[in-house]
Parts: C-alpha cells; structure tokens; sequence
C-alpha cells in the first residue's frame, strides 16, 4: 500500500508536468456540455426522452463518457506504452517495486482525471446551467463501475502496443466506432433500433446509458451493467495475460 501511494503521488507529478493531455481530458467534455446546453432546446422536455430535459439526460452522460473514454482509450494505454518504449517497465522488474504498483498508480491518477471532469460537469451543469442534481447514489457506484469496465480497455491496449504511436494508433480505431455506437454524433434515442442495439452491447455504449439512466434517478439495465461486468472480466483478463515489460 505505502509503494502504491509513493508511486501515485510521483505519477501525478509526471502527469502534472505535461499538463496538457489531462487539462484537455477535463475542458473538453465541459465544453460540450456548455456548448449544448446553453440552447434552449436544451431545457425543454422530450418526447424521446422519456419526458425528460437534454440537460438532464444525453448531455451530461455525453460528457461524462467523453472525459471516460480519452482517458481510458488515450491517455492510459498511452503512458504505458511509452513506459515500455523507453524501457522504464523494464528497469522495474529488478526494483522491489511490483510492475503491478505502477499499474495501480496509473489507474487511481487516471481515476482521479475523470473524476474531476465529472465533478466539474456536475457543478457547472446545477449552477450555471439549471441541470437538476442527479441521485448521486445512483451515479456514483454507475461511475465506479464504467471505470472498472473502461480501463482495462485501455490496460488491453497497452499490453499489446509497443510504443506510443501504436498504442495512439488502436485508440483511434476503437474510438471512432465505440464513440458513433455510444451517441456522441447522434443520440442512442434517435438512431435505428439495429445500430442502437449493438451499442448496448459495447463497453462505451453500455457506460453511457447505464450513466445516463442514473443521471435521471433510474436503475440502469442489467444488460449495460452485465456488458461493463463483463468488459472487465475478458479485457482485464487479456491484458494480464499479454501485458509484457518489454
């Protein structure tokens, strides 16, 4: 536990250094949510929806989904990959230091990124932008457990990538379609019932509708819960299995 908490305090420091990456992992999914909620179109009631607001439904879970995925398809497999590229994986093998405390650093400080991307939409969203305060007994654990079926998306990635570049490579080609099949382009709501039906069946669908519903007080379905449950058996699983240092 002291390794782990020495290694995520250091990591953050790195992290801090190249502030860039995770300032435009946080801005990013504010701007959107300030962008489209600041219309009126935004606070009126649809039918689509359930009755209920945009502000309250697709735009914060777009948010929240955005800030998840840059970090879990970008920003993780990333940093790990450039580990391996410049052989600092490697150098931890001979230190007493388990690889797998590096592993736990990364994904608490990537935690954390996300986390404050969500709080920030939250308080931004009740402030300034009339968002109802969701049931953050529902959205809380939703969240926890996006993260645990996101991020060994993204552990996958760079167990197999051998530098940067490639580890960059695999994330766009995930998130273009995974993005597309989630409702970034065009909400779940309106899309035809085959292609809204394959992205309850991918891990980034699955998180944005299981967020959205606890956004607005409802239980999320047990398929999204079962799809981010299952991400994180076969993903995490694979990426244990195929990590390697070198």
């Amino acid at each position: 536990m002291r390794a782990l908490t020495r290694l995520t305090v250091i990591e953050t420091k790195l992290m801090l250094r190249e502030i860039a990456g995770p300032m435009f992992t946080v801005l990013l999914p504010v701007a959107l949510l300030v962008v489209f909620g600041l219309p009126g179109s935004a606070h009126k009631a649809d039918p689509a929806l359930g009755g209920h607001r945009g502000i309250d439904t697709v735009i914060p879970s777009m948010s929240v989904m955005v800030s998840m995925a840059m970090v879990a398809f970008f920003m993780l497999p990333v940093v790990l990959a450039n580990y391996r590229e410049r052989g600092v994986l490697r150098r931890f093998a001979t230190t007493p230091v388990k690889p797998a405390a590096l592993l736990g650093a990364q994904l608490v400080m990537n935690a954390g990124v996300v986390l404050a991307s969500t709080v920030l939409t939250l308080v931004i969203g009740v402030a300034a932008l009339g968002m109802h305060l969701p049931d953050l007994a529902l959205v809380v654990p939703t969240f926890l457990l996006g993260v645990l079926g996101l991020f060994p998306v993204g552990l996958l990635v760079a167990s197999v990538a051998g530098t940067a570049k490639a580890a960059t490579a695999y994330a766009l080609a995930m998130w273009f379609p995974s993005a597309f099949f989630a409702g970034l382009y065009v909400p779940v709501e309106y899309m035809p019932a085959t292609l809204r039906r394959i992205g309850d069946f991918t891990p980034l669908g699955a998180f944005r509708q299981a967020i959205q519903a606890a956004w607005t007080g409802d239980t999320p379905r047990p398929l999204h819960l079962a799809v981010l449950g299952a991400s994180f058996l076969l993903a995490g699983g694979l990426a244990v299995r195929l990590f390697r240092r070198a």
